[in-house]
């Protein structure tokens, strides 16, 4: 399968996502709690195709540069959203809604942390545990809830095989209404593959394996 170029996916898709900072000590860590992909023409408003659950944010950031991120608390405040760059991680994802007909996305994940650097992310991780950095904290459980009502599609498990993320993943499929999880499952529970492996034919072979859990049929060729 030869996968469609990053060029021509941003030809069809955007991206859209809400960031944030918290303080923690002396500094101010830079969070997201969601991001969507939207086929070009159509709005956040419409219901979602599908959630993607991934282990945090990577290198995805605000398209404007000198945008001041609020210093908002996901718990009480509802995150704007903002134009963003694409990473790559997001445009595999756009090639699994250009298989699926998919015109919306939603990213959320185990963490809000913002690290494209996983080592980076674990060190912020440990730093974190007095304010709620997780959608799977029950303080934040009207938004999962409102996440999951806006979907009309499946809910997939995508964080990948670090062993350090075992705690969160475990905590995402115990979670109360994450109740029906589909991915490319590991050998070893918690984990599912990640859609973005470093070798481009495991890329593709993500793809295919998880459009074939999906339903198998690329909805854009009938």
């Amino acid at each position: 399968m030869e996968l469609t170029s990053r060029q021509e996916m941003l030809k069809v898709f955007r991206v859209e996502a809400s960031f944030y900072k918290r303080k923690v000590g002396d500094e101010y860590i830079n969070l997201r709690n969601q991001a969507r992909i939207l086929r070009r023409g159509y709005s956040g408003t419409i219901p979602s195709d599908a959630v993607v659950m991934m282990v945090n944010p990577g290198s995805c950031n605000a398209k404007d540069k000198n945008y001041n991120l609020p210093n908002m608390n996901p718990v009480i405040d509802r995150i704007p959203f903002v134009e963003a760059n694409s990473d790559q991680t997001q445009e595999q994802l756009m090639r699994l809604m250009d298989k699926r007909g998919w015109n919306h996305l939603v990213i959320i994940n185990l963490s809000d942390i913002c690290s494209g650097n996983i080592d980076v992310f674990f060190s912020y991780l440990r730093k974190v545990e007095e304010f709620d950095h997780s959608i799977l904290s029950d303080a934040r459980i009207r938004e999962m809830e409102c996440v999951l009502d806006n979907n009309r599609g499946p809910v997939i498990a995508a964080w990948g095989t670090n062993t350090r993320i075992k705690k969160l993943a475990k905590t995402a499929l115990e979670h109360s209404s994450l109740k029906t999880i589909v991915g490319v499952k590991h050998d070893r529970c918690p984990y599912y593959l990640h859609p973005r492996p470093a070798l481009m034919e495991k890329r593709a072979l993500w793809l295919q394996n998880i459009n074939s859990l999906l339903g198998g049929q690329d909805e854009n060729t009938g």
